[in-house]
């Protein structure tokens, strides 16, 4: 059985990203639920889905991707200084890795915008494999994969729609139990097809853990200002196509400029998820001796980020959801990004609680017991 526990201090920069980037999450996820149809489209609906195509969508699960990637590397090497063979840790990572696509299938039977199943997917299928791999073969299958994503992407289209596309999908389905088979159907058929755009994130992460750029971000400084910036720049300038067409600013365009565009806007994505990781690793670098209030629950709810991503859906079905709370059919994309902010900070202060009374993420409790492997 593979136990014991080797006590390290917990990296900052991961945790500050992926507890900020679930702003980023429930700002994508709360528009969802909103339901287009009858609506009137106002100036304000345009600026709003503009701002979100640039500098949101698509931008956030890239950087969990890296962070996945970056986190099983990490459970590598900590299973390395605990002297477990390279066989039981294979077992572990396929046990989590089944146990996150189980968990995957009953968010998804609540939210359609599942992501912790092609996750347990990935870390089931290919995970053995990656880690054993050399530097340059990841690079090779990184740069394959974003090459295959640049070609399929507009094909399967991911918060692609424009203003005025009306979509049947299963967030406007008012039968709780016929919205949820749909979206169990749509789950089994989308997370392994997925998992093809989140793999070049994950192999980045291992990389980045490899040469410990964000365990060690003052070493990295000005790698860090580089990514950064350029990463951004890239991303944004990436993502103003989509946005001006799914905005209605841009209306006159032709299929090759609409699939030119949905390419763009996917692959500078990973360019935004490092940038984001790398901006955040050097605002670590002021916070390492002044940690404030606001920094350490943005860190309390990265470190709690699983059982929190659950968490905002459940609250988004309650509020928003045409056989809950229904306001998804009367607010407009403005008042649901207010409504995503408003219960990321709820998690902020819940997340904070939990870390003030030492009380652990369930979700992350749950799979560390169910990965213990025997």
């Amino acid at each position: 059985m593979i136990t014991g526990s080797v006590v390290t201090k917990r990296k900052l920069t991961p945790d500050l990203a992926r507890g900020f980037m679930l702003l980023f999450i429930a700002l994508a996820h709360a528009n969802q639920l909103i339901i287009l149809e009858g609506r009137e489209i106002t100036f304000i609906d345009q600026l709003t889905v503009f701002y979100r195509q640039v500098f949101i969508d698509g931008r956030a699960f890239p950087l969990f991707a890296i962070l996945f990637g970056y986190g099983l590397h990490q459970v590598l090497k900590g299973q390395e200084r605990r002297g477990n063979s390279w066989k039981d840790t294979k077992k572990l990572y396929r046990l989590r890795g089944v146990w996150m696509l189980l968990i995957g299938f009953f968010h998804a039977t609540l939210f359609f915008a599942d992501i912790i199943g092609v996750y347990g997917f990935i870390a089931l299928i290919f995970v053995g494999f990656f880690l054993r791999l050399s530097n340059r073969k990841i690079i090779i299958i990184a740069v394959a994969c974003l090459i295959l994503v640049a070609v399929f992407a507009p094909f399967m289209p991911r918060g692609f729609d424009a203003l005025n596309t009306l979509v049947t999908t299963s967030a406007t389905i008012k039968d709780p139990i016929e919205a949820s088979i749909t979206r169990m159907f749509e789950w089994i058929f989308y997370t392994p097809i997925l998992s093809y755009q989140v793999i070049p994130g994950v192999l980045i992460g291992i990389l980045v853990a490899r040469f410990q750029i964000i365990d060690n971000p003052r070493n990295h400084k000005m790698a860090l200002c580089t990514v950064a910036v350029l990463g951004l720049l890239l991303s944004t300038a990436g993502g103003i196509p989509m946005a001006l067409m799914s905005s209605l600013f841009w209306t006159s365009y032709n299929d090759v400029w609409g699939v030119t565009a949905k390419s763009l806007h996917t692959i500078t994505g990973y360019a935004g998820g490092l940038g984001w990781t790398a901006l955040i690793g050097l605002v670590v670098i002021k916070l390492e001796n002044n940690r404030g209030m606001f920094s350490k629950a943005i860190a309390a709810l990265g470190q709690r980020s699983l059982s929190f991503y659950l968490f905002q859906s459940i609250i988004f079905v309650i509020i928003l959801a045409p056989y809950a709370g229904g306001l998804g059919g009367k607010i407009s994309q403005l008042e649901s990004d207010l409504i995503g902010i408003m219960v990321w900070v709820l998690s902020l202060i819940v997340a904070n609680y939990m870390q003030y009374r030492s009380i652990s993420g369930p979700f992350e409790t749950f799979l560390r017991k169910k990965s213990v492997v025997s």
